[in-house]
């Protein structure tokens, strides 16, 4: 049965005259009458006492009249609801986006287009193998990650589109109420350090280009190995090692005085923040969206 012929229904229970009902429903009254009748005849018996005044359902009919209104608001409330997940299906992206990215670059870049385009956003974090996994079986539209300098001056793979965001660097921190523990270790000839998995992207950064540049005499000791940055963050700050994370991350702990910034004893590096996409068939708001980025654009 159709939502508006219940909506017909509810509208006589509640005027108790087919001429009111009608008005209500912005039609004729035989408009209106004709429509009943098709109602009853979907129904196969009559739903109304025509005889009495005011007009009102047949009892036997009169026991449902709760259950037709609840129906008629559940479904105003489902139509509703689908007509919203299509709209917002319609503007809908998906961002997948590297866990140190989403943790504090993320917000901003999001901010270069959100602003001026009415975009539903469905932010996912994972590592930056799996976020790339993510964009090329079509499951996200946009991908956010780092790139080494090396990358980041190569030429993007044909079936992709990129957009280099800037730059920050990759440093060493270390807690700065226990720099004095740290001294102690490096007297010792000892580095230790939170590092990450090998076979992760900010694994293979550290030991193809940190890891060289730490000068021979000294023993690197992995004491904790995580993939997370906020966690090795963490770890810094409670002085369990020496964490290499993005600036970004650790800025607002620098900035409280609970970790130390060691660029000028310890080596780092350049990361670059980049946007990429599928190249080709994409939507009118990936579009929008790309073109804003694309605004952002630094180069070199």
């Amino acid at each position: 049965m159709r939502l508006e012929w219940l909506e017909d229904i509810v509208a006589v229970m509640e005027t108790g005259s087919f001429n009111a009902a009608a008005t209500r429903r912005n039609v004729t009254q035989p408009a209106f009458s004709r429509r009943i009748r098709a109602i009853e005849d979907y129904v196969g018996t009559e739903l109304f006492d025509r005889e009495r005044k005011p007009v009102g359902l047949k009892p036997s009919i009169a026991t449902h009249q709760d259950e037709i209104k609840q129906l008629v608001a559940g479904l105003k409330d489902l139509v509703y609801e689908l007509r919203q997940q299509g709209r917002a299906a319609n503007n809908r992206i998906v961002i997948a986006s590297q866990h140190a990215i989403t943790a504090a670059r993320a917000p901003a870049i999001v901010e270069m287009f959100s602003g001026a385009i009415d975009v539903s956003i469905r932010l996912r974090s994972a590592n930056r193998d799996e976020c790339l996994a993510l964009l090329v079986t079509k499951q996200a539209d946009l991908l956010l990650n780092y790139q080494s300098a090396s990358e980041a001056n190569a030429e993007a793979e044909g079936y992709l589109e990129r957009v280099n965001l800037g730059s920050e660097a990759f440093i060493p921190v270390f807690a700065s109420h226990s720099i004095g523990l740290l001294n102690d270790f490096y007297a010792r000839g000892e580095l230790p350090i939170i590092a990450y998995p090998g076979d992760a992207f900010l694994g293979r950064i550290f030991n193809d280009e940190l890891l060289p540049q730490i000068r021979s005499g000294e023993f690197v000791r992995q004491r904790i190995v995580t993939a997370l940055t906020l966690a090795a963050l963490q770890f810094a700050i409670n002085a369990q090692g020496v964490a290499w994370v993005p600036e970004s991350i650790a800025a607002e702990a620098i900035r409280a005085g609970l970790l130390f910034d060691l660029r000028d004893v310890l080596p780092f590096t350049t990361l670059t923040i980049a946007a990429m996409r599928l190249a080709g068939g994409h939507t009118d708001i990936q579009n929008l969206i790309w073109a804003e980025i694309v605004k952002h654009r630094v180069d070199g």
